[in-house]
């Protein structure tokens, strides 16, 4: 009995000593007393190391209301506004998007001129979470999944990502072809032998760091899903001599690189070359030009773009920068440096010059992402924007907007949009459409 009584008062003991540290842990992190100093930089690290969560935090009431996928809206309209009535636009979104009536995302292809939706596709999400042995859980998880930066193939088929995760191709009737295991995020592009490049985090961890980092890197997969090369971008900025931007700034944080776009170059000119590709480092404000080839970082330029995404070469050999605009902190809060306003930068690499000449037009009707956001540049001169947070999409000159489109799933609310893009006429064929078996079920 003496014994039993001596294990009942241990285990209570143990209880109200965990009970005890349970609490001080919750007031530690609500009220930032001690240890929350001792504490700070290891939590925020481990919470973006297992969340990877973007956009600005919701209210309690939000959590509870809405669905994951949801936020308050901050128009007054929903789905295509026309802006510039002088304007027609002949091109068409690719919109991957969260449904409400779906319970999913689903990604759509939109006629801009027609005002309608083209096509279709509903992500197979049980399928892919079959031939997965990645977690249901966070992007990867029904309620989560981003369906992120959808390329449209020439067959009518889809490639994409969770978000994080394993990158998947479906064919033109939702059904999936291919899943590839490894975690992949961000953009998804082709470069010019026709092959997929696309950020993914290396594992095993490539170079040997000081201490734990999220070795961000990209790949060059074909298109049947085959990782054909794969490159640290912590290894390619230390051995190109960049120790000091992956130590020497700022507090050290596990998502120290945050990749966030590996963009293929094609086309020669001003030093470039097809095949080189061009990073865009969210965390250390910096984009640099990279040949696969040689090793060689051909160029790196930090800011004055803050937290950018989405470098593109364009046609004269500048590059097109999204400059989200943002303070780097530990939390998810969102300071802008300039108060609700995001950036297009133009950046010539070969003198160092940098242009805004949208800037206007973004102030006067208050443009801006604290995460996430695209940027394409039109051959007319206009620019496609994608305000990722606020789940609007854009196109503007360097006076106006044109016209706008903001994902609605229910009265005063709207659904998030997951890198959308902007194909031109020239660039879509639509061939895939004819006969197509499931448009006639």
């Amino acid at each position: 009995m003496r014994n039993k009584g001596k294990i009942i008062s241990v285990i209570a003991l143990f209880y109200l000593v965990s009970v005890g540290f349970f609490v001080w842990g919750l007031a530690a992190g609500h009220y930032h007393i001690f240890p929350w100093k001792q504490i700070e930089v290891i939590y925020w690290d481990l919470h973006a190391f297992l969340t990877f969560k973007d956009g600005p935090p919701k209210t309690v009431k939000e959590k509870i209301l809405l669905d994951i996928q949801e936020r308050p809206t901050q128009f007054n309209f929903s789905g295509f506004k026309l802006r510039d009535s002088t304007f027609h636009d002949t091109g068409y979104l690719l919109m991957p998007r969260y449904s409400k009536n779906d319970g999913q995302v689903i990604v759509q292809l939109f006629s801009i001129g027609d005002k309608k939706i083209v096509h279709t596709w509903v992500p197979p999400l049980d399928d892919i979470f079959k031939q997965s042995k990645v977690e249901q859980t966070g992007t990867n998880s029904v309620k989560e999944y981003r369906a992120q930066h959808p390329l449209l193939l020439k067959d009518g088929g889809l490639v994409f990502t969770s978000g994080e995760g394993p990158m998947v191709r479906i064919n033109a009737c939702s059904e999936l072809i291919w899943v590839n295991d490894r975690h992949f995020h961000h953009s998804i592009e082709l470069n010019a032998d026709g092959n997929i490049v696309v950020p993914l985090v290396m594992t095993p961890q490539v170079p040997e760091t000081v201490l734990p980092i999220r070795d961000d890197g990209f790949a060059i997969v074909s298109l049947d899903g085959k990782i054909i090369n794969e490159y640290s971008v912590t290894d390619i900025l230390l051995k190109n001599g960049y120790r000091g931007l992956i130590y020497g700034v700022g507090r050290f944080e596990t998502d120290r690189i945050h990749l966030n776009d590996a963009q293929p170059i094609l086309k020669d000119i001003h030093g470039a070359q097809t095949g080189d590709i061009a990073l865009s480092i969210r965390h250390l404000s910096t984009v640099l030009l990279f040949d696969p080839q040689t090793g060689k970082i051909k160029w790196l330029k930090t800011g004055p773009w803050l937290s950018q995404h989405d470098i593109n070469q364009l046609d004269d050999g500048r590059y097109s920068i999204f400059g989200n605009d943002i303070i780097r902190q530990q939390d998810t809060s969102q300071i802008f440096v300039e108060k609700e306003l995001s950036n297009i930068y133009l950046f010539d690499a070969d003198n160092g010059r940098i242009e805004q000449p949208y800037a206007g037009v973004m102030a006067e009707h208050k443009i801006a992402t604290g995460s996430s956001g695209r940027l394409k540049l039109l051959a007319n001169g206009d620019a496609y924007i994608e305000e990722s947070d606020k789940s609007r999409i854009l196109r503007i000159s360097k006076d106006n907007v044109r016209w706008e489109y903001v994902n609605a799933v229910s009265p005063g609310t709207v659904g998030a949009v997951h890198w959308t893009r902007y194909i031109s006429q020239d660039d879509i064929d639509l061939k895939w459409k004819d006969n197509l078996a499931c448009d006639q079920q």
